[in-house]
């Protein structure tokens, strides 16, 4: 599997990761779609670039964390108490991806 086609995978593994407990949550199609294609694309961007004066550890997630910050500020303004969730999902998503790209590729 080559490098591009292995940074799919792994974001397609990791959104699908964050987007089935949403599934069982019941909520909209929408909020489903966009988690999914945060962590598929952070993934090709982690696998291809490299953030300076960070360990490779911490690349998936300073990057994880920038693409979600938009989604934050949405939900902050709705009254969310679900942002420190996806901060936390952000964090631990980036260091799979991190780790994922560390060992497989």
């Amino acid at each position: 599997m080559d490098h591009f086609t292995l940074s799919l995978a792994v974001g397609a593994v990791a959104g699908a990761l964050d987007v089935i407990p949403m599934i069982f949550q019941n909520l909209s199609a929408r909020s489903c779609f966009s988690a999914f294609f945060i962590y598929f694309f952070a993934a090709v961007i982690v696998f291809y670039s490299d953030l300076p004066y960070l360990p490779w550890w911490a690349d998936g997630m300073g990057f994880t964390v920038m693409l979600t910050l938009p989604t934050l500020f949405a939900a902050t303004g709705k009254g969310q108490r679900s942002v420190p969730l996806m901060l936390f999902n952000a964090l631990l998503f980036g260091f799979l991806i991190s780790m994922a790209e560390r060992y497989l590729a």
